[in-house]
């Protein structure tokens, strides 16, 4: 994939990683191009006589420039606004991973503009709860920093719909029975935000983990899971490797999914970005459908050693079916960045398309050779981000078992 980018935040005294991106409409009161939210360095909190690591995420403005060398650069101003900073209480419990309770704040934010023109922003937080450590908290953008509607101006700000999450709404699933304490449901991490372009545009879909999407219902309930026990499982195509004898393709016996499959590994795998939806054709060349629209997201699943060599990411795009049964299709090969070396792993947080603000509010639906940003955090020491093209993001796949005949014509023509 290409070369990053750099997001310049010195002026806001801020050093600042992982960072997630919300692209703004020209005009208005403000000419900044896009909103950043990233995390800062953690800081040590007393609080009742406990010492606690507590996780910040400062929010900023930035606009798209040029560096001395001709290289894109996002670069901020001195603004700057710490979010979500009274939000919870210190205490939880985290059940056969005691060393995470010292860590307290908000982590893992992920902004992300719904069909309607909702900025939402998800992200993760301690809940002091019998079962659950932390948890996933949806809230609209506009309640948590009051300043986008002043940079948006009133004429962009009328077009948006009401602010349904004033406050950070819980988002809980219901575990298996006997599964509650499994860490899976106690430590509750990166959901995926998305939509299908073929279902209502209030409907707000969330992918858990690969094959566990759940639909938003309320704040007062528990969100829906949309799969059946039969489309949570997938596998991939025999054979995998390609050099595999018959009978030697390795399926995981726990996870059960094509991802697990491909990355050979029956460990927990984490959503990574945000979901989009993605037409295989050129825009202008067909009309979206259901046979040749897919959604996709970014996984990842982080290695340490002794296990590897140096700490690394294997990051995956997961391909599903973007109406009911949401079957997984495909996988992707790893995903390697340019400049990301032993010494500098980048954790990648966010995905969306690049509109040059020509669409407001900009979608998460686009085409083949439509532009899409990834936004990462670099070595937790620093922020970046590449543009490519969709087309990149579907090249180089493994097919999962069942893929439907349509799939695989219109992800061959996408290749021509």
């Amino acid at each position: 994939m290409g070369f990053y980018n750099k997001i310049d935040a010195r002026q806001t005294g801020y050093q600042i990683m992982n960072p997630t991106l919300l692209e703004l409409p020209r005009g208005g009161n403000s000419s900044h191009d896009f909103l950043v939210i990233a995390r800062t360095k953690h800081i040590a909190k007393n609080i009742h006589h406990k010492q606690y690591q507590l996780a910040r995420q400062v929010a900023t403005f930035a606009n798209l420039t040029y560096d001395s060398f001709g290289r894109p650069l996002l670069k901020t101003g001195k603004w700057s606004k710490l979010l979500v900073e009274d939000f919870g209480v210190p205490e939880h419990h985290c059940k056969g991973q005691h060393n995470i309770d010292k860590y307290i704040g908000p982590e893992d934010m992920k902004l992300f503009w719904t069909r309607t023109g909702e900025p939402l922003l998800i992200f993760t937080h301690q809940v002091n709860d019998k079962n659950m450590c932390q948890g996933q908290f949806l809230i609209d953008v506009r309640a948590a920093l009051v300043e986008l509607e002043q940079v948006l101006g009133p004429e962009f700000s009328s077009l948006l719909p009401p602010i349904r999450f004033a406050s950070p709404a819980g988002l809980r699933r219901d575990a298996p029975p006997g599964q509650e304490n499994h860490r899976r449901y106690q430590r509750e991490k990166n959901w995926a935000p998305g939509q299908s372009p073929f279902s209502s545009e209030s409907e707000l879909l969330l992918m858990a983990e690969p094959g566990q999407l759940f639909r938003w219902i309320s704040n007062d309930e528990p969100v829906e899971l949309v799969l059946g026990a039969k489309d949570q499982q997938s596998a991939v195509e025999e054979p995998y490797p390609a050099t595999a004898k018959p009978g030697e393709t390795w399926h995981s016996r726990r996870s059960m999914t094509c991802v697990h499959d491909v990355m050979l590994h029956d460990e927990h795998v984490h959503q990574s970005t945000p979901m989009l939806t993605l037409t295989l054709c050129h825009r202008g060349s067909c009309e979206p459908d259901r046979q040749n629209t897919v959604m996709l997201g970014m996984v990842q699943r982080r290695q340490d050693p002794p296990a590897a060599p140096f700490t690394w990411y294997d990051r995956r795009i997961a391909v599903y079916e973007s109406s009911p049964p949401y079957s997984m299709l495909s996988v992707s090969k790893k995903l390697t960045y340019h400049g990301e070396t032993d010494s500098r792993y980048i954790w990648t947080g966010s995905m969306s398309y690049y509109t040059n603000h020509t669409e407001f509010p900009p979608p998460n639906h686009g085409f083949l050779d439509d532009e899409i940003w990834l936004g990462f955090g670099v070595n937790d020491a620093a922020a970046g981000w590449l543009d490519i093209r969709a087309s990149e993001l579907v090249a180089d796949h493994y097919l999962c078992q069942g893929a439907p005949a349509e799939y695989r014509y219109y992800r061959q023509n996408s290749l021509a």
